[in-house]
Parts: C-alpha cells; sequence; structure tokens
C-alpha cells in the first residue's frame, strides 16, 4: 500500500511540475520533448532499421543506387535533426532557462512575501523553504527535461523490446531485470538518499550559518577582538561530524542498494544478451549472423537507453521528494497574507483600542495577557517596561504582523482584521528598533520603494533625524550607496547614524499614526533629545506610540503605559505614576541618579558619530 502511494506521489508531483514549468515556459516544454523524441529516434533508427535495411539490400543484391539513395535519405535526415539540436541547444535553452529561473524565483518570492512574520519563525516552515529554494531552478530544469527521457525512453524501450523479441522470445527474460533494479532497487536508493538528506539538513544549516559568519563584515569586529571565532569553528566541525555520521550511518545500506540496482539494471541485460546471442549463432546455429548483429546493436542502443533513462528515473524519483517540499510551500496559506483584503479604514483615526487582548507565540510563550488600553486621536502614549515585557510583541500586533491570540484591536471601533492589509498598515509611519539598511542609496533606504520622490521631503525627514548635515557631505549625498555588499565604495554607518537614518524613513513616510521603536538606544544624551524632539513635534497632530527604555524623555507624554510580563502594571501621566510611587516611579529615580552621572561626564560638543 506504501508502495503504490509513493508511486503515485512521485507521478503526480511529476506531472504537477510539468504543468507548472508549461506555466512559465510551454516552448521549453513542446520543444523539449522534440528534441528527446529525436534523440530516441536516432538510437533506434541506427540500430533496429538501419543495419536490418543496409544488410537486407546487400543480401537481396540491391543496386547501388538504391543503397546511395537510401543513404543520402538518411544523411539528409540527419542533417536535419543536427540543426535542429544546434538551435534547441545553443539558442532555445539559454533563452528559456532565464524564463524558467525568474518565473519560479518570483513565484517563491511572491509566495514567501506574502507569508506573515510568523512563518519566518517556525522551524519547520523555514526549513521547507530552504529546501524548496535549494538550487530549485536547477531542480525544475532537471526535473522537466528528465520527465521526457524517462516518457520517451519507456517508450524507446517498449519499441526495442518489440524489435529483440521479434528475433528470439527469450530475450523478455534478460530485459525484464531492469524493471527489478529501477523499481525496487532504485526507489529505495532514493528514499535513502532523501533520507539522509533530511537527517543531515540541520547540520547543513549550521555550517551555513557559520560560513556566512565568518564573511561578512558585521562580525568582523567580535571575530577580532574575542575568541568567539574558536567557538564557531568548533560548532562548524560538529556540524561536520553530524553530517559525516549521518552518512556512515547509512554506509552500507546505501553500497548493498547500490550494487544490487547496478546489478539487475545493467549487468543481467548487457552480458546476458551477448553470450545468449553468441550461443546461438556459434554453437547451436539457430540464430543468423545478421539477427545477431541487429541484436547485438539493438542491445547496445537499449543498454545506452536505459542507463539514460534508468539515470533520469532515479534522478526523479529522488527530486519528487524535493518537489512535494515546494508542492507544500507554494501551497501553504498564511494565517495572515500579505494580500488580505476587507474594507478601507477611514481617516481621521479617532480611536485605537485593545480590547482584552493576549499573545502567545507558537512555540508557547505568553507574551501578552488580557492587555487593554485605548488611545484617543492625536494622543501622544509612551509604553515602558523592562526587557521582554512585551512592548515589541504589542506594536507587531497593532501593526498586524501577528494576530492576538484571544481579543481584539479595535481602529475607529472596527477590528482590524476586516480592514484591507495593506490600506491599514499605511496609517502608520514606523522606526523599528531592529531596523535594517538595506543595500541600496540613501534616497532608496528612505522613500522605501515609494513611487513618488520627494528630496525636499527627504531632506526635511534627514534633519528632524539629525543626519542630514552627514548626508549633505558625501560625495553622492542621497545617492551614496549604503553597505558594501555590492560596491567597494559603499558607506557602512554607524550604530548611531543607522537608527538616525531608520527614524528619518519613519519621517518621511508622514502617516496618522507614528510608531517608534526604541528609536535612540545607541545615541548619546544629547543626540536622544535633540531626536525626541523632533519626535514629538513632528508627531502634533496625529496619535505617537513610543517605546523608550529612557523615562526623562517622555515625562511630557499624554499617557505612559508600563508592561510587565506581558500585562500592564501601571498608566497614567507622569506625575500620576510618580505619585502612585510604584514600578515607574522606582525605575525613573534609578534612571534619574544614572542620567545625572553621565551628563557630568557628556561632550557638550557632541553630536552623533562619524561615518
Amino acid at each position: 500500500m506504501k508502495k503504490r502511494e509513493s508511486i503515485h506521489q512521485t507521478v503526480s508531483n511529476n506531472l504537477y511540475i510539468l504543468k507548472f514549468a508549461w506555466h512559465l515556459s510551454p516552448r521549453r516544454v513542446l520543444f523539449s520533448g522534440v528534441y528527446y523524441g529525436l534523440a530516441q529516434f536516432e538510437y533506434l533508427f541506427f540500430s533496429g532499421y538501419f543495419i536490418r535495411k543496409v544488410l537486407s539490400l546487400i543480401e537481396t543484391g540491391g543496386s547501388f543506387p538504391e543503397i546511395l539513395l537510401f543513404l543520402g535519405l538518411t544523411a539528409g535526415l540527419f542533417l536535419a535533426v543536427v540543426l535542429f539540436n544546434s538551435w534547441y541547444e545553443n539558442l532555445l535553452i539559454p533563452v528559456t532557462d532565464v524564463e524558467l529561473y525568474h518565473g519560479l524565483c518570483r513565484t517563491l518570492y511572491e509566495k514567501a512575501g506574502n507569508a506573515d512574520l510568523s512563518c519566518f519563525e517556525d522551524s519547520d516552515f523555514y526549513n521547507r523553504y530552504m529546501m524548496a529554494m535549494s538550487d530549485s531552478d536547477q531542480r525544475l530544469v532537471r526535473t522537466l527535461d528528465n520527465l521526457w527521457r524517462i516518457l520517451l525512453g519507456a517508450a524507446a524501450v517498449a519499441v526495442s523490446w518489440i524489435m529483440m523479441f521479434r528475433i528470439d522470445h527469450l530475450i523478455i527474460l534478460f530485459v525484464a531485470a531492469p524493471l527489478i533494479g529501477n523499481f525496487v532497487f532504485a526507489e529505495a536508493l532514493n528514499r535513502l538518499s532523501f533520507q539522509i538528506y533530511e537527517e543531515s539538513v540541520i547540520f547543513r544549516r549550521i555550517a551555513d550559518y557559520v560560513n556566512r559568519v565568518l564573511h561578512l563584515s558585521d562580525y568582523v569586529k567580535e571575530l577580532r577582538m574575542t575568541n568567539i571565532y574558536r567557538v564557531m569553528e568548533k560548532k562548524q566541525k560538529d556540524a561536520e561530524k553530524g553530517i559525516t555520521s549521518t552518512m556512515d550511518k547509512y554506509a552500507q545500506k546505501s553500497v548493498l542498494l547500490g550494487w544490487g540496482y547496478l546489478y539487475f539494471t545493467f549487468v543481467i541485460i548487457f552480458e546476458g544478451v551477448i553470450f545468449y546471442g553468441a550461443y546461438r549463432t556459434i554453437v547451436t546455429k539457430t540464430m543468423p549472423l545478421s539477427d545477431y548483429a541487429v541484436l547485438t546493436t539493438l542491445m547496445t542502443s537499449v543498454s545506452w537507453i536505459l542507463i539514460d533513462y534508468t539515470k533520469a528515473l532515479l534522478e526523479n524519483m529522488k527530486n519528487s521528494l524535493f518537489i512535494q517540499n515546494l508542492r507544500e510551500f507554494l501551497a501553504f496559506e498564511p494565517s495572515i497574507p500579505e494580500d488580505c483584503d476587507g474594507s478601507m479604514p477611514a481617516q481621521p483615526i479617532e480611536r485605537i483600542e485593545f480590547r482584552n487582548v493576549s499573545f502567545t507565540y507558537p512555540s508557547g510563550k505568553a507574551a501578552l495577557k488580557n492587555v487593554s488600553f485605548t488611545l484617543q486621536a492625536e494622543e501622544h502614549c509612551a509604553l515602558v517596561g523592562y526587557n521582554g515585557a512585551g512592548k515589541t510583541t504589542l506594536v507587531k500586533l497593532l501593526m498586524r504582523l501577528y494576530d492576538p491570540t484571544e481579543g481584539k484591536i479595535l481602529v475607529n471601533g472596527t477590528d482590524i482584521r476586516e480592514y484591507n492589509l495593506k490600506a491599514y498598515r499605511s496609517l502608520f509611519s514606523t522606526a523599528f528598533q531592529d531596523g535594517k539598511i538595506f543595500a541600496k542609496s540613501i534616497r532608496d533606504n528612505i522613500t522605501m520603494g515609494q513611487t513618488s520622490e520627494n528630496d525636499t521631503l527627504i531632506h526635511n525627514a534627514l534633519e528632524k533625524a539629525g543626519i542630514l548635515s552627514t548626508i549633505n557631505a558625501l560625495p553622492d549625498s542621497l545617492d551614496t550607496i549604503l553597505t558594501r555588499e555590492f560596491s567597494e565604495d559603499g558607506i557602512v554607518l554607524s550604530g548611531g547614524q543607522s537608527q538616525k537614518l531608520i527614524a528619518a524613513r519613519a519621517f518621511y513616510h508622514a502617516a496618522p499614526v507614528a510608531v517608534f521603536d526604541e528609536p535612540s538606544s545607541a545615541l548619546d544624551p544629547i543626540a536622544e533629545h535633540a531626536l525626541m524632539e523632533n519626535i514629538k513635534n513632528d508627531s502634533a497632530g496625529k496619535m505617537l506610540l513610543l517605546i523608550s527604555h529612557r523615562l526623562s524623555s517622555i515625562q511630557d507624554m499624554e499617557k505612559i503605559i508600563v508592561l510587565k510580563n506581558g500585562h500592564i502594571s501601571e498608566q497614567g501621566t507622569h506625575a500620576e505614576l510618580m505619585a502612585q510611587d510604584g514600578e515607574y516611579a522606582a525605575l525613573y529615580h534609578m534612571q534619574a541618579e544614572k542620567y545625572r552621572t553621565e551628563n557630568a561626564f557628556a561632550d557638550p560638543a557632541g553630536g552623533g558619530l562619524e561615518i
């Protein structure tokens, strides 16, 4: 039963990839079939027809012009085949390879881009994604070509068997052996190969991670200044041992299955037909020499067809398991698809309400517990609390990067899950604490793909973030390429400058609700104060949600919410919370003493970090 299901799944997966390839490049699918069909035709024509026809003309006393005409027609036929093959290999393949590659990548990227944030935090999903992406374009091309080699090879084998069977019925005993090799040993070998890959994929991921760490500039300082290199080296060696031990675990079984596959697929038919035919021709003299010549030539051709056929079959049986990963990945439905449609949110934003919101990560970690609060129009609110209190998770829920496990988030009285997702997210201009700099120009890193660029607005945003003078001092100004990923002349920003640029990104994308998550954690006190003032001034007339660990910068906020262990422990104005003399007051007094000490040693001329 399992074997039948396995064969059914293999066939289904290969038909799926054929349909998928047809959607991307119909001409590649069609002409691949013609190309491999002509290849099988050449084998059968020469071995099963050409030799017999020439010997027949000679034996029956055919005239020289008749023989010459046959040879001329054959030469003309194969000249056309050679011209087609040249066009296919040198023109069609390079062009359609690009079509298949871009089409496949576009499909995978669109699917990955439509997956919600929780997918990429799910190791099972990430593993499927990595296996789907692993040499996906090459696997697609090989699977498509192999399908034609299998289908047309099977037809060629059947025709050749009929030709051989007409010469001697007992030949069928020899040609049946490859069926055992292909459908017993090859299938078992395929499954074993995939099992080895599946068990070693985690070790390969670890090895890839270490390799990236040792080559990326982000990690150079720590690698040079500490002994972490030795730790990473040990991790790499452990991963290599894991891969090796997995392969050793199945080595003996792999060798035995490989021997069985080769013996039944090749040795029995190749050696058997030669010795059997020789016995009938030489010993018993029951087979004409012409039949023996045709039989041995045909057997040689069949052997090569079978070699190609079994290679294609073996690879596609193996690829079937990878195609299954691709199918599952493309069939995966995210809980919050990026193209999620719904009603358009009305403006202005009068009210945001968290109503009994709880959230638990897929790992089982509870991040928020029964959180309820309300933000009114143009209200400025600060979220504070220790690391891990749930502040950033709350912001991600508001952005609909996650959905609450329990409760609702309402905007203007409507559950945010009812809104068109892209339209809803456009209500927010955001600067995340872990925001990333892209290997593009400063302009692109500010506008983030917005088509209507405005240099005046970009300069204003950079000025509010406190980095305009630094950018203007660069030779290419806004067109300066960041990072050295693709350009040796690329600029690498310091931590503080990166944070300012991410803040400028939020300033540029003016929206009715501004969200800043620890926007000044890498800045000195003077630069922090200037940025915080600009955030508050720029947010005048709209809602502001600010996460900050420096309580001195949020004293004038209209609402302060204190989170602790995933729930709200206190909320109110600065004065109200100080009067309560609770956790907020204790944190404020502790930080105030610390900042008094810091400010005593601060450089009054300091302003920001240099590139």
